[in-house]
């Protein structure tokens, strides 16, 4: 038993959660908490060893026996922590919105006495071997359960399944989604402020009186009301890690920091993955009330996705130069690069949003030395409750298990990124690494053949990439047009005809080609490379007006990093 995790993430001068609690005698107790933080999940918790064993549940349990739900287990959180329901402060381990969705007591499924004692012998004995085999007595879940780790997925990563029994059902449990305490929605505890459960009432107070003087002082410097609402959105070690930045003024014309391609997923616990958003990169500069948004290449994204740099201006606080990507979502709220594109070309409605992952300097101090955890952490406390400006959160050591729940939700890949890395700007680094879901390449259109039959504007589009100053041929590519796409790529193409090929080495065609200038990006979907390096299947997306083509190189692809070695000082 240890909560010496929980203790270290969390400050509690400034949070209200619980920092311990004695078991009681009788039953032991689970409770279930719907907590809407960086992203809305379940927290699964079984009293074990005087705490409670905890497990974060993104979908939420069901009782679906054929549905396993993935479970990561996170730190043992004290006892009392089963109590906890209302607002974790902004600027704290967890920060959001909590309610106790079900609570009962449980048993394990072993056939031992029923005092605590021998339960609690049998369930620690299943959760060292992996599996644990237990009843719920809850309010809303009833009947028997699995938590089962995943070997070889990390040592965190579980599975919770239903077993069949008479509680079984495909219903969604999760619809019914009011507090078993206080008969309230998530939402409606959110909205309420003085729901906010104080386990240090003091702190509490002095945040509240903190945050009210910074909303009535109208008289203060611009650099003072910085400091202020950085104190009342963070607590003592933002502040701390604020102070650990080089003094500088405000830069311009920044070029981002690049991934590299790594072969395949992996765990290292030094690492932390995020979610690869399939938009356009974006370095948004937040100065003196003036926002401009810039793509990767310094091209101006200011007008163009107006709603986000509106967003920056009126939510955003303090002058700041954060990385993010900006992405169209969908219906279900993933992001759609053909819905990006049809924004831009066709101005057709889409739901924008910004995805920021780093900041790079901060009211006058540049971070891009800070470690990446840290720039993070100052990240997360500076970005505003949103639903176009968006905290892009990430996990620890868990790559593989992560890479397959992308995959599983059709999204572009992972980023893995080394937790101690510098920001190094306009530079392709190891220190991040890109886990692609499928195949898929940004490549230079260098000609067009003619069009065969009934095809109008041309038959396929010639496509290169750069090794070194040296232009490639890499494949053709008829496949993935409309009509009305060939008519728009046909026009952007006709002012750049020219007579000679942009190779040394001119390819073989089955038709005729007209030569272009290699200036247009196209981003690529393909099943391989052959040994004569050349894309097989390449199908294409759509232009990339956001990328230049002469920074557009063959890509290296590394191996995954290995494990840092424990440093001696360690225990």
């Amino acid at each position: 038993m240890s909560l010496a995790k929980y203790k270290q993430k969390r400050s509690f001068k400034q949070t209200p959660e619980p920092e311990g609690g004695k078991a009681k005698r009788g039953e032991l107790r689970f409770v279930i908490q719907k907590h809407d933080a960086s992203h809305l999940h379940y927290d699964f918790r079984l009293e074990m060893d005087g705490v409670l064993k905890s497990w974060a549940v993104p979908k939420g349990p069901s009782t679906d026996p054929e549905v396993k739900r993935l479970a990561m287990m996170v730190e043992d959180h004290p006892y009392d922590y089963r109590n906890f329901e209302g607002i974790i402060p902004e600027g704290n381990y967890g920060a959001g919105t909590v309610i106790v969705w079900d609570e009962g007591t449980y048993l394990s499924d072993e056939d031992v006495p029923t005092d605590k004692r021998s339960q609690e012998k049998s369930l620690l004995k299943q959760l060292h071997a992996g599996t644990i085999k237990f009843t719920l007595k809850g309010k809303k879940l009833k009947g028997s359960y699995a938590l089962v780790k995943m070997h070889g997925k990390g040592e965190n990563t579980w599975l919770l399944i239903k077993h069949k029994d008479k509680y079984a059902s495909t219903d969604d449990i999760t619809e019914n989604d009011k507090s078993v305490i206080s008969k309230k929605t998530i939402e409606k505890i959110a909205a309420t402020s003085e729901n906010v459960w104080h386990s240090n009432k003091t702190a509490s107070k002095k945040s509240a009186v903190k945050k009210s003087a910074a909303k009535t002082t109208t008289t203060k410097t611009a650099k003072k009301k910085v400091e202020e609402d950085v104190e009342v959105i963070g607590d003592a070690s933002v502040n701390e890690l604020l102070e650990k930045g080089k003094k500088q003024a405000f830069p311009h014309d920044l070029k981002p920091m690049l991934a590299t391609r790594v072969e395949e997923a992996f765990d290292n616990k030094d690492w932390l993955y995020e979610i690869k958003w399939d938009g356009y990169r974006a370095l948004a500069y937040l100065n003196k009330g003036k926002v401009e948004l810039r793509s990767r290449n310094n091209l101006s994204f200011t007008q163009k996705f107006a709603a986000i740099t509106d967003a920056l201006r009126e939510e955003w606080k303090g002058d700041a130069i954060v990385d993010g990507e900006i992405v169209a979502l969908n219906d279900e709220g993933y992001p759609d690069f053909q819905n990006l594109q049809n924004f831009v070309k066709n101005g057709r409605r889409a739901k924008l949003a910004f995805y920021v992952f780093d900041i790079l300097w901060y009211s006058g101090k540049n971070l891009t030395g800070l470690p990446l955890i840290e720039r993070k952490t100052i990240l997360q406390n500076l970005v505003p409750k949103s639903g176009v400006i968006i905290f892009s959160d990430h996990i620890v050591g868990e790559g593989i298990a992560f890479f397959k729940l992308a995959l599983k939700k059709g999204l572009e890949g992972v980023m893995a990124k080394d937790m101690q890395s510098e920001y190094y700007i306009d530079h392709r680094s190891k220190s991040w690494l890109k886990i692609k879901n499928t195949q898929k390449l940004e490549a230079i259109i260098c000609g067009f053949t003619e069009p065969r039959k009934s095809r109008k504007y041309f038959g396929a589009i010639i496509l290169g990439k750069y090794d070194g100053n040296k232009l490639e041929y890499i494949g053709h590519s008829g496949s993935g047009f409309t009509e009305k796409t060939l008519k728009e790529v046909y026009q952007k193409l006709q002012p750049l005809v020219v007579k000679k090929p942009p190779f040394d080495s001119v390819p073989k065609t089955n038709m005729p080609v007209t030569w272009v200038k290699p200036q247009l990006v196209c981003e690529v979907t393909y099943t391989e490379w052959t040994q004569d390096a050349v894309l097989r299947h390449p199908i294409f997306l759509g232009l990339r007006e956001d990328k230049k083509a002469a920074t557009e190189k063959n890509e290296k692809v590394v191996s995954a990093p290995k494990k840092r070695k424990k440093r001696e000082t360690e225990v």
